[in-house]
């Protein structure tokens, strides 16, 4: 570590901690800019990756402007107040154009989301309301012909759909899209959960119980990132069910088109003393 006045820089070496600087695996320039700190990280050839900004000198809370940098472009862009994401963030490709943009409230999805092709065609508009999808979804091809129409209600619930192949004609849901799945089914998930759930003691010992709401994102190879505690009825619950999904095995993940993707997804994990 090098440090001077209000500038912390710590080179990161992963197990070994003998390596010159020019041999780190990562460095975290952190400085102070008003009343709050900055952190840059920068990547072994000392490119920055990543842009932070905390409204504490231990960077426990996240607080302002992030960013990722790609090629030396952003590759994604958002704000965080109080450790949760807020506001409208952005992606874009390697190339600087635009990817997604998606609006967060208190850390959950709330709000318009799009996605978008190459050539900068809508692929994909909807709207969630506290995570979950609300009223008219579609999805359309490339070329901008629509490939998919699905109606939520307020629980998330499909009431009304349409699947469209490049003719306008009909076609299975799964011609177009698939739903991330875990191995075997749910069944086999809750399965999964039942033996490898340990009820935390100082939960048991105050008879806390109750449904642990939890978001995630399945990733286009499968794994389980960016898990979220909608609610939760004590703390260690909501960390025993992080922990439980943190470690699960992979699920199969969503498709587009026949292409894998990353979607979020949602989950209640019930604890119960009998």
């Amino acid at each position: 570590m090098a440090q001077k006045s209000d500038t912390l820089i710590t080179y990161n070496f992963g197990d070994n901690y003998y390596k010159a600087a020019t041999k780190a695996a990562e460095m975290y320039k952190v400085y102070k800019k008003d009343s709050t700190w900055l952190k840059n990280t920068f990547n072994a050839k000392q490119v920055l990756i990543r842009t932070e900004s905390f409204g504490d000198r231990k960077l426990k809370k996240l607080n302002g402007e992030y960013f990722e940098y790609e090629n030396g472009n952003i590759s994604l862009k958002g704000l965080y107040r109080d450790n949760k994401k807020i506001g409208l963030w952005t992606s874009f490709d390697a190339d600087g154009k635009l990817k997604e943009t998606k609006v967060y409230d208190q850390d959950l999805l709330n709000g318009g989301y799009n996605t978008y092709w190459k050539n900068g065609t809508p692929k994909t508009s909807g709207n969630y309301t506290d995570d979950k999808k609300t009223g008219e979804w579609k999805i359309n091809y490339e070329n901008g012909k629509l490939a998919l129409k699905e109606l939520y209600d307020a629980k998330n619930k499909v009431t009304d759909s349409s699947y469209l192949d490049m003719d306008g004609e009909p076609v299975a849901k799964a011609d177009v899209t698939t739903e991330p799945s875990f191995p075997g089914g749910m069944k086999k998930f809750y399965m999964y959960l039942g033996k490898s759930i340990r009820y935390p003691a100082d939960a048991r010992n105050t008879r806390a119980q109750g449904k642990v709401y939890l978001s995630f994102l399945v990733s286009s190879n499968g794994k389980i990132e960016d898990i979220k505690v909608i609610s939760a009825p004590h703390t260690s619950l909501a960390e025993e069910a992080i922990k439980v999904l943190q470690e699960s095995p992979d699920w199969i993940p969503a498709t587009l088109f026949g292409k894998p993707i990353s979607v979020p997804y949602n989950i209640n994990i019930n604890f119960t003393i009998s």
